[in-house]
C-alpha cells in the first residue's frame, strides 16, 4: 500500500505524518517528507478484515527481546501475517504490545476520540504505561488534549481483556529472551514460564521493569 503523507502545519514539530502507515514520516533535506518511518509496510498489503466475534484468541510473541523487537502475531491459533481491521479500527503490530504494557501496569485503558479526525486513540511504548493529557492521534498525525490524563487502545473497544498476574519466579535470560503474550488469557510467559524477575548478567530485574524499558520506543 503507497504511502499518503499530509503535512500538519504548525504540530509540534511532527509535520509530517503517513495516513496509510498510521506512522510519522521525515523531512528530505527540508524540502520533501521521504516515506514514512513504519517497519511493518509490508504487513499492509494484507489487511484481515474480521468482526469481533469472530476473533477467539489472540497471541503475540517476541521471538529474542535480546536482539529486536520483532513480534508475531496469532489470531485464532494461525500466525496473522496481515494488519487486522475491525470494525472501523486498523490494528498495527505495535498495538498489541502497546496493551501488554498498559496491562503489565495495571492500566485503565479508556477510549478518546480525536477531534480533529474523529479517530480512536491507541497509545504504544513509553505512552502505554504514562497517563497524559496531550494524545497524538495515530490516524490523522495531529495532536490534541483530553481533560483528563489516560492511556487508550483501540483493542479495549471491543474485548475485555483480563488483568496479568506473574508468578514469583527468577527466569534466565542470558542466551534468549522470548516473551509470549496471551490477550485473551492474561498469561505472559518469559521463554515459556511465568515469572515476575529475569536474570541477566547476574543482575535480577523486574519483569516489568524490564518490558517497560524494552518497548519504550515501539509507538
Amino acid at each position: 500500500m503507497t504511502c499518503n503523507i499530509k503535512k500538519n502545519d504548525k504540530n509540534n514539530g511532527l509535520n509530517y505524518w503517513c495516513l496509510t502507515h498510521k506512522t510519522k514520516a521525515t523531512e528530505n533535506n527540508g524540502i520533501a517528507p521521504a516515506l514514512c518511518d513504519c517497519k511493518y509496510k509490508e504487513r499492509y498489503e494484507n489487511m484481515v478484515e474480521m468482526t469481533p466475534e469472530e476473533i477467539k484468541s489472540l497471541k503475540i510473541i517476541y521471538p529474542n527481546l535480546n536482539e529486536s523487537t520483532n513480534v508475531s502475531i496469532f489470531m485464532n491459533g494461525e500466525e496473522c501475517k496481515g494488519i487486522l481491521k475491525i470494525e472501523n479500527s486498523i490494528i498495527d503490530l505495535k498495538d498489541y504490545g502497546g496493551l501488554m504494557l498498559s496491562k503489565l501496569n495495571h492500566i485503565e485503558l479508556e477510549t478518546s476520540q480525536c477531534p480533529n479526525c474523529n479517530g480512536r486513540h491507541t497509545d504504544n511504548g513509553e505512552f502505554a504505561y504514562t497517563p497524559h493529557s496531550k494524545h497524538l492521534c495515530i490516524y490523522c498525525g495531529r495532536f490534541y488534549k483530553v481533560e483528563k490524563a489516560n492511556i487508550g487502545n483501540e483493542l479495549a473497544l471491543y474485548f475485555s481483556f483480563p488483568d496479568i498476574h506473574l508468578k514469583n519466579e527468577v527466569i534466565n535470560i542470558e542466551d534468549c529472551c522470548e516473551v509470549t503474550y496471551d490477550l485473551f488469557t492474561g498469561e505472559v510467559l518469559i521463554n515459556n514460564l511465568s515469572c515476575n524477575k529475569v536474570r541477566q548478567k547476574d543482575k535480577e530485574i523486574d519483569v516489568v521493569n524490564f518490558l517497560n524499558q524494552k518497548l519504550k520506543k515501539e509507538y
